[in-house]
């Protein structure tokens, strides 16, 4: 008896770890992501989708050292493509699922351009980890192709991730760059002036999503593709981004 039911706590055990799907999120998609794994659960109410938000540097190479993740969301396509090149990737599952855009946020400011940045009495402006996140990134290529990145240099502060970034403008910075997807979130509604950052200043962040090869079970194939249903897309666009179903 006593082995009965230790092999069926197991089997139980098994049983629910089959039915979890662990994905490693890029920062600045935390709220779309949260509402499209409240859709997903509805359609699928056996799959509890776990969510680890983050840069996608860190989580790159998280992936390499063997973190137990299914799915990766990216912020650009530079680290899933240097997943996909070390065999990390189920084959054929690396897309685009979205792409962002860069702003520059003023609290309780409005702001006409980049040039604004001029001012000495932006003294303190956010930006992402440039090495480990990609609107960091974007940020540092923004402010030199404006000639302005030696100006401002002495004045960055760099946060881990594009949502700390994000968290730091609203809080202890005079400007930040932030994904502008975070503008339509109630933390920001309302708190300042928003500039959208024309993406001819950066790399285009199209964002890459892949399975993490050796994990492509029924649930995460599940939830992969539900990534690209009219019911993603609505969500994701909501949110201010670009879809491949739309003009990319």
């Amino acid at each position: 008896m006593l082995r009965l039911l230790i092999l069926t706590m197991v089997l139980g055990l098994g049983l629910v770890q089959a039915q979890e799907v662990r994905a490693a999120v890029a920062a600045n998609f935390r709220d779309a992501f949260n509402e499209i794994v409240r859709a997903f659960a509805k359609a699928n109410p056996g799959v509890r989708v776990v969510p680890s938000f983050g840069s996608s540097g860190a989580f790159t190479q998280q992936i390499v050292n063997g973190a137990p993740f299914d799915v990766f969301l990216a912020a650009d396509m530079t680290f899933p493509k240097a997943l996909e090149a070390q065999n990390l990737a189920e084959p054929g599952t690396l897309r685009v699922y979205a792409r962002g855009k860069l702003a520059l946020f003023v609290p309780g400011a409005a702001v006409k351009g980049l040039e604004a940045l001029r001012d000495p009495w932006f003294r303190r402006v956010v930006i992402a980890n440039p090495e480990t996140a990609p609107y960091g990134k974007a940020a540092v290529q923004a402010l030199q192709a404006s000639k302005l990145y030696e100006l401002l240099k002495g004045r960055l502060v760099f946060a881990q991730d594009v949502a700390q970034a994000a968290q730091l403008t609203l809080t202890a910075a005079d400007a930040g760059f932030i994904a502008y997807s975070a503008v339509f979130t109630p933390a920001f509604k309302g708190k300042g002036g928003v500039f959208v950052v024309p993406q001819r200043l950066y790399d285009p962040l199209d964002q890459g999503v892949l399975v993490v090869r050796g994990r492509g079970r029924p649930e995460v194939r599940a939830f992969y593709g539900f990534l690209r249903s009219p019911g993603a897309s609505r969500i994701i666009k909501a949110y201010g981004y670009q879809t491949p179903d739309s003009s990319l």
